[in-house]
């Protein structure tokens, strides 16, 4: 039966798709995305603390946030299958509760080595095991509004980036990092944990097999994707993408330091990426159901790289915001638009396992960029090399991107 729109409910579906219940399950992931990577993105702002605190360089406290970062979004290969097959909420709980232990563990840290292993698994495997299952979550309930759901949902990570960050900034020379740390771990546990108890796939619970909104057979599966020119070329393009991103919010605060900016003003920069994150999230990215996703996204990959071009040629605070507002918005529109292309791409029947196994990209550029960034800088004494860099990996980013094939909308029930 077709879908015309979303008030539309199909004939044996017990929930409708793009209905209120799919927009109280996009409030949970929000909540979810906020706490997760508004907390890993804090690792910003205690940055130069623990490397104070361990004697380290920038690419030896740089490598503590990769680890982290490497395993959640590699983690979400496995992640994505179970939220296919298991309960999205029970998964997402024991990713909470994971991140809270994580936090809790890495605030005991005697040594390096013991911060590597307690920050990066256990916030690695929290979010990794909350992340795409809440994001797979949200896209099995849209169509019609699938862009703008999925920019409401991960803009939570705009507003996360926007609060925790500053807010450690502000309490750091208060507290010291490793109250921090378990302060975070609280956050997470009051907002988390009940954020993630509403988060359900749509016919998860009683509904038919096919609840995901696609036509019977649609799209490939998720060992088969592997094979086609398409999920290759959109692998490429999110590993490329995402490099730049961390590099951002690993080294804006230890760069804009070197030129002179206080460390709060310096926290505050993390805190102006995150409201320009939240506009490119809640309206950049639900322009895509107007003007196409796809070509949306290609759009402002080269805009990440034009504000990189900004951050070359910085010298005070004042730049620096500007390039946190532009990279900010335009970063947040291509991660809120990435989950509502895979689905576009490759039906939602799926949609976890392809959502977790794309993300694998991102963990790769999570492992080389902060920490190639640090090491670079330890052995130039500049960041001149890496942003160069991540202008011209962005630029090829976006036409890879802009190559993609434009689908058919998925329009059956």
């Amino acid at each position: 039966m077709k879908v015309s729109s979303g008030l539309v409910r199909p004939f044996g579906y017990e929930e409708a798709l793009d209905s209120p219940a799919g927009w109280r399950v996009v409030g949970g992931a929000h909540a979810v995305t906020a706490v997760t990577f508004g907390s890993a993105y804090a690792f910003s702002a205690l940055f130069p603390a623990l490397a104070t605190e361990f004697n380290a360089s920038r690419g030896e406290t740089s490598l503590i946030f990769s680890m982290a970062a490497v395993t959640y979004y590699w983690l979400g290969a496995l992640a994505g299958p179970l939220a296919d097959r298991f309960p999205t909420r029970a998964i997402v709980l024991v990713g909470m509760i994971a991140l809270i232990l994580g936090h809790i563990g890495a605030s005991f840290a005697g040594s390096l080595p013991f911060l590597y292993a307690s920050y990066g698994l256990g916030v690695g495997v929290g979010i990794g095991l909350s992340y795409v299952p809440a994001i797979g979550a949200v896209q099995s309930w849209f169509l019609v509004k699938r862009s703008r759901a999925s920019g409401v949902a991960t803009a939570g990570l705009g507003i996360g980036t926007l609060i925790l960050p500053l807010c450690v900034g502000q309490l750091l020379p208060f507290l010291g990092w490793r109250l921090c740390l378990i302060a975070i771990a609280c956050v997470i546990g009051l907002v988390g944990l009940p954020a993630a108890l509403v988060l359900r796939k749509r016919g998860e619970g009683g509904g038919s097999a096919s609840a995901s909104g696609d036509r019977p057979g649609g799209g490939p599966s998720p060992l088969t994707a592997w094979q086609t020119p398409q999920f290759i070329r959109y692998y490429l393009a999110m590993a490329l993408a995402s490099v730049p991103t961390f590099v951002a919010y690993v080294h804006i605060v230890p760069s804009a330091r070197d030129l002179g900016v206080p460390l709060e003003a310096a926290t505050v920069l993390i805190g102006i990426i995150g409201i320009g994150n939240i506009f490119g999230r809640f309206v950049l990215a639900g322009l895509g159901d107007r003007f196409g996703r796809i070509r949306l996204l290609a759009a402002l990959t080269l805009a990440v790289a034009g504000s990189f071009v900004i951050w070359a040629t910085a010298t005070g605070f004042s730049q620096l915001a500007i390039f946190a507002v532009v990279f900010g918005m335009s970063y947040g529109g291509t991660v809120g638009l990435y989950p509502a292309v895979a689905t576009d791409l490759f039906g939602s029947r799926h949609i976890g396992s392809m959502i977790g196994y794309l993300y694998t990209s991102v963990g790769f550029a999570a492992l080389v960029g902060p920490s190639l960034a640090g090491f670079t800088f330890d052995f130039t004494g500049s960041y001149r090399a890496p942003i160069v860099i991540c202008i011209v990996i962005s630029v090829v980013a976006a036409g890879l991107a802009a190559q993609l094939q434009s689908p058919q909308p998925d329009v059956s029930g």
